[in-house]
């Protein structure tokens, strides 16, 4: 939304969509319990200060980042063995779920989805034009060993059955609740601390959809874009991967990756699917 705005701005053109920067929509309930333990919004997020600090010796995560491009074909095959009623974005996850499995076979493995709220906490579409994060990361952990044991559809649908508890209006509803009992401490998303499952750490993973970004709509006055990415590289240990619509379109996706070595080594292992972009 911005990024439309800011190219309609500055070819001299009206803004489709004003940005909106009021939180009115975002109060709190002015009953929300003083006890948030044991909600949803709990076991998805903590206080800062509740995060355990690594040990003083632990060397600093390794991380690197790439560019891939993922055919319309391959996106299609990925959501075809998920089973049906998947969507693209959890088939994704969960092939990406089970790669983690193969790079990291002695570890248990999270992985997270970043959920949009706009929608859930007005159906009637009054925050689209809202600018600010309205967000939730629902995530599951699962050892590689059982990862790798399993089907994609399996996986395809532990990822669909923790997005969809976490994607409701009463969700968001109790998070921005939750937020406000916490405050004025900040919070951080459990997805992105690595935590086992009574394992100890686990190597983690968030992804994140760019799917709505209107890449065609972004012109400056020189043109549409031909190519558009995503570039995160945030010195936490936990992988970030954001797939986005190919400014050529045809249905192809650019897939951003700031993840560790491992991973990556997995990713252009394989004969499908992670491909070098096309210049």
């Amino acid at each position: 939304m911005f990024l439309v705005a800011w190219a309609a701005t500055a070819r001299g053109t009206s803004v489709p969509l004003v940005p909106f920067f009021n939180r009115c929509l975002l109060a709190p309930n002015s009953l929300a319990p003083s006890c948030t333990a044991g909600t949803l919004a709990d076991r998805l997020f903590v206080p800062v200060s509740r995060v355990p600090r690594p040990p003083a010796t632990a060397a600093p995560p390794t991380a690197v980042n790439r560019i891939y491009h993922v055919a319309a074909d391959d996106v299609a095959v990925l959501q075809a063995s998920a089973g049906p009623g998947r969507t693209k974005l959890e088939s994704f996850t969960a092939h990406l779920w089970r790669l983690y499995a193969r790079a990291f076979p002695s570890h248990s493995c999270s992985m997270g989805v970043v959920v949009d709220g706009r929608a859930r906490v007005s159906p009637d579409g009054a925050m689209k034009p809202y600018f600010g994060n309205v967000l939730t990361i629902p995530y599951g952990v699962i050892g590689a060993g059982k990862l790798r044991g399993m089907a994609l559809a399996d996986m395809a649908e532990d990822v669909h059955r923790w997005v969809a508890e976490a994607a409701t209006g009463e969700h968001f509803e109790e998070l921005v609740d939750w937020v406000e009992a916490q405050r004025p401490e900040p919070t951080v998303a459990r997805a992105y601390l690595g935590v086992g499952d009574g394992e100890g750490t686990a190597m983690a993973c968030v992804v994140s959809s760019g799917m709505r970004l209107p890449v065609g709509e972004v012109d400056f006055g020189w043109g549409v874009p031909a190519f558009a990415s995503y570039h995160f590289p945030w010195p936490g240990g936990a992988g970030y991967v954001m797939p986005m619509p190919s400014a050529r379109g045809g249905g192809d996706w650019v897939v951003y990756v700031h993840a560790a070595p491992e991973l990556v080594r997995v990713m252009e292992e394989e004969p499908t699917v992670f491909r070098a972009p096309e210049m």
